[in-house]
Parts: structure tokens; C-alpha cells; sequence
């Protein structure tokens, strides 16, 4: 089984160096970013920091929806390339690389053997909803690297001043990075709090308020200070806002229900078949009813996780126009990474490995079909059965299923 799921690891590695290295290329030879969100916010909040406005209250006003009042913090990394005279075309592709390690170390927190996990990790970097955007200017691939930390800090929590230290940097970058990273951390510390509170002391959270101020709430104190409202322009209790704000945006929700065809397509163009996760609760149940058989409660966690980032998700704004709520799929990054962690788990745990790596290899080759139309697939399912069947072949006539076979014989 190992060598298998090693094959396939290997395959998944070729397959995400492929796009890495053709969107760098892409990125070098044009390096001005597309117009939209890189524009509108994310590269003002970037010279912002380079030339120390972001703090001068002076440069924010009440009167507009003003970008600079956004949180800044991974915007950091996007002022580093601008002061190093780096083109903003590669961003996205550094902070997938990021992700990609992360989630490889994600899924060995979770017990999950080495090759599986870097198995998942090519899955998660070569998802159609991450390379969209490798040539852009966004901060949502870096708020899922922090969320995934999180997770990862949390699962080990230490009695250590160093532990807290990490805890409070990552929590910072995360709520400091995005407003709706709020609810990303209330759902951790639902799942993990009893974990941390076991471990907690007053020094070691005073080591963790420090960084997690400096680095997350600093930017919800200078919107007070600037213009009344942590969260402008969202209106909160009876503090200054822009109510008008909400007037030109539907949330996931309304597009659910309005245009149903339009937010499905978008969801099969984003994460192809693995889509499918959402409903990874169908197994679990029949097992337990049918069967008698418990699932892995790390399973149960993640896909409650996931889920339950569902709901806030149905709360962010996108629009009717199929394009736009395609590119809102950027926001859904915290629901399908813990789901597909848990089809990995729940394939672990039921000796379904192999299976999965058909599955997972099929979906990393269909990722370059960005413009999306209903009847492409026509062209996914036959071309999934197809990989299956050369990678069955494959592996019939060099003979892995005999080594297999002696391992478990030797087990």
C-alpha cells in the first residue's frame, strides 16, 4: 500500500511543479497584476505599509469605504516583494508553495503516513480554487495558511512560554489578515478550547496576548481610533458604518437560492469532484447505522470544522454574474480543506488509500480548465475513468500489487 500511495504521491509532486513553475514563468513575463481586488485594496494596504500611512489617521475617512481600513497583516509579505523589487505576479505562487508544506504537515498532525500526506498536500495545492489565482494579488491563500497552523498548533497544545508565543503570532496573523477570520477562530477554540485551557497559565497568556495584539488586534484599534468602528464599514451596535456598503452585494446564500445552476457550476469549477466532501457524512452515517462501525473521531472533527465554516461562508458577499461567484470560492478555503483532510482520514482508516489516489490524480489533471461551462463534464468523467484505467494498468504490470501483497503477508 505504501508504494502505491508513494507512486502517487510522486505523481501529485510532477503535476503541482508543472503549475508552479508555468505560473512563475507566466508571472515574470507579465508582472503588472490583473485589475479588481489587487488594485482596489490589497496593494494600497501594501504601499501603506511601506510608507508607514497605514498608522496616520489623517489618510482615513468616514465618508467612503475606504481600502487602507482593511486588516493589513498579510499584506506584509506583498510590501516585502514591492520593497525588494519583486513582481506581485508571484505572490500567490509563494504563499501556495507555503500552503502546500502546510497542509503536508497538517495531515501528519492528524497521524496520516508520510506519502498520504504529501499526497494531500499536492491535492489541496493543485485545486482549481488555489491556481486560479496564482498570478494575482489576494491575502485568502495566506489566511489559510494561518488557519491551518492553528489547527496544527492546536492539535499538540504545550505548556511551553515558546508554544503560546506561536499560538498568539499565528491567531494574530489570522484575525489581522481578513474580518471574517473571527469566526475561523471562535469555531478552533469551540473544538480545541477545553485542550488549551488544560495547558493555560496567566504567564503563558500573557505570552500569547502580546504577539496576538501586535499582530491581529492592532488593526481593529487603529479603525477605532480613525474613524469610530473596528469593522467599518460593517455596522455594529451604533458605531459610524456605511450601511450603504451592503446595498451592492448579495451573500452565497442569496446565489444558492437565486441561481442554484450558476453556484453549483461554480463549485464543480473550483473543486471538481471534490465537491463531493460536503457530503463525505453519507459514509460516516451508514457505517455507524448499517454497519456498526465507528468512524475516526478526528474524521467527525474536521468535517464539523468544515461544515460549520460552511455557515459563515453563506454570509459572504458575491454577486449574481456566474464569474463573480466563481471567484467568491476563494473565500471557501477553510470548509473544503478540513473536508477533503477528512476523506483522506476516512480512506486511511477503511484501507481505501489507492482508491483515493486514483481519485485525487484524475482531479489534479483537470485543474487547467479555468473557463468553466456545464458540458466540460462530458469530458472530466470519461477522462477520470480513463486514469484510472492506465494507472490500473500500470500497476498491475510492474507488478506493485505483488509487493503489497508480501508486505501484508510479512505484517
Amino acid at each position: 500500500m505504501v508504494q502505491v500511495t508513494k507512486i502517487f504521491s510522486y505523481i501529485g509532486l510532477l503535476i503541482f511543479l508543472y503549475y508552479i513553475s508555468y505560473y512563475f514563468y507566466v508571472g515574470i513575463l507579465n508582472p503588472i497584476p490583473a485589475l479588481g481586488d489587487s488594485w482596489d485594496y490589497h496593494i494600497p494596504i501594501s504601499k501603506s505599509i511601506l510608507d508607514g500611512s497605514f498608522i496616520n489617521p489623517a489618510h482615513f475617512t468616514t465618508k467612503t469605504y475606504f481600502a487602507k481600513l482593511n486588516p493589513g497583516s498579510s499584506e506584509v509579505f506583498d510590501a516585502i516583494l514591492l520593497l525588494l523589487r519583486i513582481p506581485l505576479t508571484i505572490s500567490n505562487i509563494l504563499a501556495t508553495v507555503v500552503l502546500t508544506i502546510c497542509c503536508f504537515f497538517l495531515a501528519r498532525s492528524f497521524k496520516l503516513e508520510y506519502f498520504y500526506s504529501f499526497l494531500f498536500a499536492t491535492t489541496i495545492g493543485t485545486l482549481t480554487a488555489i491556481t486560479r489565482w496564482l498570478n494575482s494579488v489576494s491575502i485568502d491563500v495566506w489566511l489559510a495558511v494561518f488557519f491551518i497552523l492553528s489547527i496544527i498548533l492546536l492539535e499538540k497544545p504545550k505548556k511551553t512560554y515558546l508554544y503560546f508565543l506561536k499560538l498568539g503570532i499565528v491567531f494574530g496573523m489570522l484575525v489581522g489578515s481578513k474580518y471574517s477570520a473571527w469566526g475561523l477562530i471562535f469555531i478552533l477554540l469551540i473544538l480545541y478550547g477545553k485542550k488549551i485551557w488544560q495547558v493555560l497559565t496567566i504567564k503563558s497568556f500573557i505570552v500569547f496576548v502580546i504577539p496576538f495584539f501586535i499582530f491581529g488586534v492592532f488593526w481593529y484599534i487603529r479603525n477605532y481610533l480613525s474613524v469610530g468602528n473596528p469593522l467599518w464599514p460593517f455596522c455594529i451596535l451604533s458605531l459610524p458604518c456605511k450601511a450603504i456598503y451592503y446595498n451592492s452585494h448579495v451573500n452565497m446564500l442569496d446565489a444558492i437560492i437565486n441561481r442554484p445552476i450558476e453556484t453549483l457550476n461554480s463549485l464543480f469549477s473550483e473543486y471538481k469532484l471534490w465537491g463531493l466532501s460536503l457530503l463525505s457524512i453519507i459514509p460516516i452515517l451508514y457505517l455507524k447505522l448499517r454497519q456498526n462501525i465507528s468512524p475516526p473521531k478526528k474524521a467527525l472533527l474536521l468535517y464539523f470544522l468544515g461544515i460549520t465554516n460552511l455557515v459563515f461562508f453563506l454570509k459572504f458577499p458575491t454577486s449574481y454574474q456566474p464569474w463573480i461567484i466563481v471567484s467568491s470560492f476563494r473565500y471557501s478555503y477553510p470548509i473544503f480543506i478540513p473536508l477533503i483532510l477528512c476523506v483522506f482520514i476516512l480512506c486511511s482508516a477503511y484501507k481505501k488509500e489507492v482508491y483515493l489516489g486514483y481519485f485525487a490524480v484524475a482531479n489534479m489533471l483537470c485543474t487547467l480548465t479555468f473557463a468553466f461551462y456545464p458540458k466540460l463534464i462530458l469530458l472530466y468523467l470519461p477522462l477520470f475513468i480513463l486514469v484510472v484505467l492506465i494507472i490500473e494498468k500500470g500497476y498491475k504490470k510492474f507488478g506493485i500489487n505483488k509487493i503489497v501483497q508480501s508486505n501484508v503477508k510479512k505484517k
